[in-house]
């Protein structure tokens, strides 16, 4: 039971399309403003040109690609995370700040884990923040290249063999 009494929601995780475009951009954009503060340092200048591409339009676009998957992770009605695989690579992994450390992003992970396996690929990559690199880490992944640096963001490239 929740401090109101009401039973807590269940977690659900669902593939979803474009019509999911704009709550996964709220999702995506939530999660860099503040679950990866530490990543941009609340500056402006890299804060704005991390966010720049994520709009409803673009995450749409990204959505319905050729080779992509997305899912959607659900508490009751409210959409609390967001992944989105192409091809070989997990782009997308995102949780809203209030749902953090409550297992939403390693069940986000584990559907695009399933998915990759049913594609057949022998591995799985990323680019993880600095910020998400120990949860990726914990769930198997290990570094897979040099750091890359982009608008004064770090990002380390992993992988998962499978």
């Amino acid at each position: 039971m929740t401090a109101s009494g009401e039973a807590p929601h269940a977690l659900c995780v669902v593939p979803v399309g474009c019509d999911a475009a704009q709550a996964a951009c709220t999702v995506v954009r939530q999660s860099i403003t503040h679950c990866c503060a530490p990543d941009h340092g609340s500056d402006p200048t890299i804060l704005a040109a991390w966010l720049a591409n994520k709009t409803p339009e673009n995450v749409a676009a990204w959505i319905t690609a050729p080779d992509a998957t997305a899912w959607a992770a659900y508490c009751g009605e409210a959409m609390v995370g967001f992944a989105l695989l192409t091809r070989t690579t997990l782009a997308l992994c995102y949780v809203v700040p209030e749902a953090l450390h409550q297992g939403v992003g390693r069940a986000l992970l584990r559907e695009a884990e399933a998915r990759a396996r049913e594609l057949g690929l022998a591995a799985l990559e990323l680019e993880s923040t600095r910020t998400a690199e120990a949860f990726y880490r914990r769930n198997g992944y290990e570094p897979a290249g040099a750091v890359q640096s982009w608008a004064g963001l770090q990002a380390q490239p992993m992988r998962k063999v499978f």
